[in-house]
């Protein structure tokens, strides 16, 4: 969960130029929202997001994620639990390098590696291929292509990856993750989770060892089932994992023609779903605003001037949107382009 409290960002305090960007914010994401942001120009979208990233500092508040404040946080600190994907196709990518030596850096994102030990194994990159199968665009077959000679909506497509590929915490950081993010019940989080590491693993090597004492199974059987017990013990130790990063999507579809955007926007809601991620997404366009995730807020002036989730969310037609948005913001008004989609 993420809790924003009383965010408040000006810009060039003092001066002629003086913007108070984010006023006082206050927002609660529950795990797994699909929060859809839309609002006119200078509402203070992007400035959310990038206070919630780290990229911009907030002048004060807190960024509280599962109970723990990150907003002392730079950036790279806060790279694992936070993927960002911009509008610009081209800021989430290391252009002059190939689609599988973006995917590894960023599934190595926020772990220590050495520049001069760094490969690319063959089950990574089988991972890689069937990740990007998944995407539909043929991108399985240009693994050693350079990024910057992909068009706008796959280089978009890549960068989902990236900013949801990061690789997963073992059990050890599972385990300390767990404590860590339950300041205000530690000790109780820690016997919590290492009784049910300890039991469950205790659990896989009694399996383990009934399969390799099985003499009516054959040596591949033994390994499959193996396997099978080791997964069903990761699965009962990953349930403890409270740092599956946080998607933040700006606007990343606006420099993509219609039918690419519509097609990124499909990628990202498969992600989304199947990851089960908390997710932001700024919108320039109330159709998708309204289409996709299960809550909606509008901003104006640095402040959320609706905030509607649920059936609400999904009975909503864009004519009801303006009205409770005129209503909520005064004089505020939104672009054509956000009205007309």
């Amino acid at each position: 969960m993420i809790e924003i409290k009383r965010i408040t960002k000006t810009f060039n305090p003092g001066t002629i130029n003086e913007h108070k960007a984010i006023d006082n914010l206050n927002l609660v994401l529950n795990d797994g929202d699909f929060i859809t942001v839309i609002g006119s120009n200078g509402a203070g979208k992007s400035t959310l997001l990038n206070i919630i990233s780290g990229s911009i500092r907030a002048d004060q508040g807190f960024i509280l994620l599962n109970g723990v404040d990150v907003a002392g946080l730079r950036e790279h600190k806060r790279a694992p639990y936070f993927g960002h994907v911009f509008q610009d196709p081209m800021k989430g990518t290391a252009t002059d390098m190939t689609v599988i030596e973006n995917l590894a850096l960023a599934k190595g994102r926020g772990k220590r590696r050495s520049l001069f030990r760094w490969s690319i194994s063959k089950k990574d990159t089988k991972f890689y291929e069937e990740q990007l199968k998944s995407l539909g665009l043929g991108l399985e077959s240009r693994l050693y292509q350079k990024v910057g000679l992909l068009s706008g909506g796959q280089r978009q497509a890549i960068t989902l990856l990236m900013a949801t590929i990061a690789q997963k915490p073992s059990h050890n950081q599972i385990r300390k993750d767990y404590v860590k993010f339950n300041p205000n019940r530690r000790e109780e989080a820690k016997k919590e989770v290492e009784s049910v590491y300890h039991k469950e693993l205790k659990k896989y090597k009694e399996a383990k060892k009934l399969i390799f004492k099985d003499n009516s199974l054959s040596l591949a059987e033994k390994i499959a089932k193996r396997k099978e017990a080791y997964a069903q013990f990761d699965e009962q130790i990953r349930k403890y994992d409270v740092t599956k990063p946080v998607l933040l999507l700006d606007e990343h579809t606006a420099a993509l023609d219609p039918k690419t955007a519509a097609k990124v926007l499909e990628i990202t809601d498969k992600i989304v779903k199947e990851q089960h991620l908390t997710t932001i997404m700024i919108t320039h366009n109330m159709n998708d605003a309204i289409k996709y995730g299960n809550r909606l807020i509008m901003m104006s002036n640095g402040k959320i001037a609706v905030d509607v989730s649920g059936k609400k969310k999904q009975d909503l037609t864009i004519t009801e949107l303006l009205n409770m948005f005129s209503s909520a913001s005064g004089n505020d008004t939104l672009s054509d382009s956000a009205i007309l989609g």
